[in-house]
């Protein structure tokens, strides 16, 4: 297995920088996602080490190999594509032994040497009845097994995946998020998947880099970037739903800071009290939608509001809720993971904030004010 480093690379398509001064570094065996909207530079990141692009700038090292401009080939990296690229006049068997085929002189590998190979990794996929089959005979997740299959007979030493699920239905989809974490683990490869599903990333990686705009914006544990984001674009682009974010004011009245938001002015409390707060008037208040309580009567630093939407989930229940008679436009998500009380559009509730869970982040860099 191996590691993977890219220092301060930078891709240009004309005008357009698609990946933007970035520097990674994913450790040995590590399952780790780069997860950003589409557009964002993560498959030009994952083409990029694999020799499929190559930078304007920077480095790329693969177990401290320098490897920046070497041809795909020589790079020792297995990919998977989102369309699974299967050759269709072949069988399932001869798609995963091409790879061992082109290079049988060179591996120095007998036809018995490729059939187990084929085998073995056929047995871990769960396919060794569609070996005599073709690509058109098969579901898309069996075809999503082959194509995996394809690209582990090598035995690389880094396992790339560009949003292999992306084609699956969500049962499917669901199931073998499960089945690949398992196999990575199982193996212990070195892998670099790419996906725009937020639910996807936080279920399967060890470690995930939120991209936007070609620039890395946190790199941290699933826990670590949806419980502390350290921009505002993480908050809002990681949940379901996503980070509620208020613009407020930070005033300064008979010694005391206040926070003015839309619908409501409190007194800064001590949980999210730092010396940069009061330095910064302008600010992005973030809070996550259960860390929120709605109780039916008023009661000392909770927010009134009025319900506008009520979404039932099922588990779950989303409540949207508007804190702003000025403005309906000033929403506030609720989940509430257990119904207890039916809640209906129009009726008035009272919030309570869990103040040691809020961010506050610059409204100007948005960045997290610590």
């Amino acid at each position: 297995m191996a590691s993977v480093r890219l220092e301060s690379v930078v891709k240009k398509f004309g005008k357009v920088i698609a990946v933007n001064n970035v520097s990674l570094e994913v450790k040995d065996g590590e399952f780790f996602i780069l997860l950003g909207p589409s557009g964002c530079g993560k498959t030009t990141t994952l083409r990029l080490i694999a020799g499929l692009e190559y930078p304007d700038s920077g480095r790329i090292y693969i177990d401290d190999k320098d490897v920046t401009f070497l041809e795909p080939k020589d790079r020792d990296v297995a990919m998977v594509f989102q369309n699974y690229a299967l050759y269709p006049h072949m069988t399932v068997f001869q798609n995963i032994a091409f790879p061992l085929l082109l290079k049988r002189k060179k591996l120095g590998l007998t036809k018995e040497d490729i059939k187990k190979r084929v085998l073995e990794v056929a047995r871990l996929l769960r396919i060794e009845e569609l070996l005599h089959r073709k690509p058109g005979q098969l579901s898309g997740g069996q075809q999503q097994r082959v194509a995996l299959a394809r690209a582990l007979i090598r035995r690389p030493k880094v396992w790339l995946m560009d949003e292999p699920l992306s084609n699956l239905d969500a049962l499917l989809r669901l199931a073998m998020r499960a089945e690949l974490k398992r196999l990575q683990k199982e193996l212990g490869i070195t892998t670099i998947y790419v996906t725009h599903d937020q639910a996807e990333a936080l279920s399967m990686a060890d470690r995930i880099a939120v991209m936007n705009k070609g620039k890395v914006i946190q790199v941290g544990t699933p826990d670590e970037v949806y419980l502390k984001p350290k921009h505002v674009f993480v908050g809002t682009f990681i949940g379901a739903p996503p980070m509620n974010v208020i613009e407020c004011r930070i005033e300064e009245q008979d010694g005391k800071y206040l926070l003015q938001c839309p619908g409501f002015t409190r007194e800064i409390p001590q949980e999210i009290m730092a010396s940069k707060l009061v330095k910064t008037k302008e600010i992005i208040l973030g809070i996550r939608p259960e860390f929120i309580e709605v109780i039916e009567s008023p009661a000392p630093d909770t927010i009134k509001g009025k319900i506008l939407v009520v979404e039932p989930l099922g588990s779950e229940t989303i409540l949207n809720i508007n804190i702003n008679p000025e403005n309906e436009e000033t929403i506030i998500k609720v989940k509430l993971p257990k119904i207890t009380k039916k809640f209906r559009p129009g009726e008035t509730v009272f919030l309570k904030i869990d103040w040691s869970k809020v961010s506050i982040f610059d409204k100007t860099t948005g960045f997290l004010l610590e």
